[in-house]
């Protein structure tokens, strides 16, 4: 009987172990698919980010002023970016990527800087970070898959 009885315990003491496993494999896998849509999040926002300042800058070329429209959706591209970059700062400690968000976030709104007024821009200046701002894109893209996949 006491051999019943340990046989049993045993049994119960691999279930146990097992369900914890794969209780802490689902957790895992969870937050991995978490962290990829957060990254996701980022690089699109950056995106989106980039594209209204560029909207922006043929504005400005073409000697348009900022309509309430374009600059709601500038302003709202701009605060996803935030957002996002918000959300990356929660999932994960990893700087070097951080910092790729930060870098991007930064060269955005460096972008449109380069367009200050209707009819002036400076076209040498968005040349210069239009081309930072596609490394940076390919620097986030890599710093993501480096914490993903080491």
């Amino acid at each position: 009987m006491g051999t019943a009885i340990v046989a049993a315990v045993a049994a119960l003491a691999g279930v146990l172990v097992q369900a914890l496993i794969g209780d802490r494999q689902v957790r895992a896998e969870r937050r991995r698919t978490e962290f990829v849509t957060t990254v996701r999040g980022v690089l699109e926002a950056f995106v989106a980010f980039r594209g209204e300042q560029y909207l922006k800058i043929v504005a400005r070329r073409e000697g348009r002023s900022d309509s309430d429209e374009s600059r709601r959706a500038r302003y709202a591209a701009r605060s996803a970016l935030t957002i996002a970059i918000d959300g990356l700062y929660t999932a994960t400690d990893d700087r070097q990527l951080l910092a790729a968000a930060e870098k991007a976030r930064e060269l955005s709104l460096a972008l449109g800087d380069a367009a200050p007024r209707h009819g002036e821009v400076d076209e040498a200046a968005v040349a210069r970070i239009g081309q930072q701002a596609r490394e940076a894109h390919t620097a986030l893209r890599q710093a993501a898959h480096h914490a993903l996949y080491g």
